[in-house]
């Protein structure tokens, strides 16, 4: 008999979601396998609402929330790695900043009215999803929502 989801406890059901690493080193990253946010960031949900999975890897490895004006650093620069030992407390400005050193930042290029004009045509044809769009205009599905917002005018 299969136990339901709510009487499995949230460490369970994370650490499942992990995939196989060797605990006898630090080196290698632990990859989320769970749900993932286009920015490829984990999520996963506590019983009240969904949670970054890295923010939950914390919480649960050190038995405490995250501090309130902090966030959850990644150090190996990967978003998908849960792995307690790559990850550390910092402030919003220090997150910021390691981002762009490792030029992890979200900023997308911007785009020309002809491009514009040729998402809107491209999208009407229905030859391409938001997320071939994307891809073909930023280079990441990133920039999907973006290419929403375009699609229906907004943009």
């Amino acid at each position: 008999m299969r136990t339901p989801t709510s009487e499995v406890s949230l460490e369970v059901r994370f650490w499942s979601r992990v995939a196989p690493f060797d605990h006898r080193t630090d080196k290698e990253c632990a990859e989320w396998l769970g749900h993932c946010l286009p920015t490829n960031y984990g999520v996963v949900y506590d019983g009240e609402k969904p949670q970054y999975a890295h923010r939950v890897s914390w919480e649960l490895t050190n038995g405490t929330k995250v501090p309130d004006g902090m966030v959850v650093h990644h150090r190996c620069n990967n978003p998908r790695c849960v792995r307690p030992a790559h990850l550390s407390l910092a402030t919003y400005a220090e997150n910021l900043a390691a981002a762009k050193e490792a030029n992890r930042t979200r900023v997308l290029p911007e785009l020309t009215t002809a491009d514009v004009r040729a998402i809107r045509h491209a999208y009407k044809t229905g030859r391409w999803s938001q997320g071939d769009l994307a891809e073909m205009f930023y280079g990441t599905g990133a920039g999907q929502p973006h290419i929403n917002r375009i699609v229906q005018g907004k943009t």
